[in-house]
């Protein structure tokens, strides 16, 4: 299955949040994974800003393994650049005005992968509730439950 992943998926996973369980078999249950660029900065100042505010503060050793975890993630993920096709698809559909704009880049990086991809079949993961609930109302095959 191709898949792309969102921010919240990964963060999930290295957070072991309560969606932990979900979002391991969404990982492992992709044969191709892919996100937009923006995945990497989002983690990476998501894991930062985590290791500020949490009981871990401290505890250079959890940041290092952390981080060692993260980036393992990433290297299984192919990235697409936040470029003009990403720019042209979101001018061009009013619909996505209706998200952050980060949310938006995702959501466009979506499509333009899905508009120019050979597989007939992809898939949007995500814990975001407001891009969920957006995709979904653009058609988006969104596969995931929300509480």
């Amino acid at each position: 299955m191709v898949a792309y992943f969102d921010s919240s998926v990964l963060l999930s996973i290295l957070f072991d949040e309560e969606c932990y369980d979900k979002a391991c078999s969404m990982w492992r249950g992709a044969d191709l994974r892919l996100s937009s660029f923006l995945t990497r900065i989002e983690t990476s100042v998501s894991l930062r800003r985590y290791y500020k505010t949490s009981k871990y503060k401290n505890d250079d050793v959890w940041l290092s393994e952390k981080t060692d975890e993260l980036y393992g993630m990433l290297e299984k993920i192919y990235y697409k650049p936040i470029d003009r096709t990403v720019e042209q698809i979101i001018v061009k559909n009013a619909g996505l005005a209706g998200c952050k704009s980060l949310d938006a880049i995702h959501l466009a990086t979506f499509l333009y992968l899905k508009e120019n991809s050979r597989e007939q079949y992809m898939v949007l993961y995500s814990f975001d509730k407001n891009m969920v609930s957006l995709a979904k109302q653009l058609g988006l095959d969104v596969n995931i439950v929300l509480s």
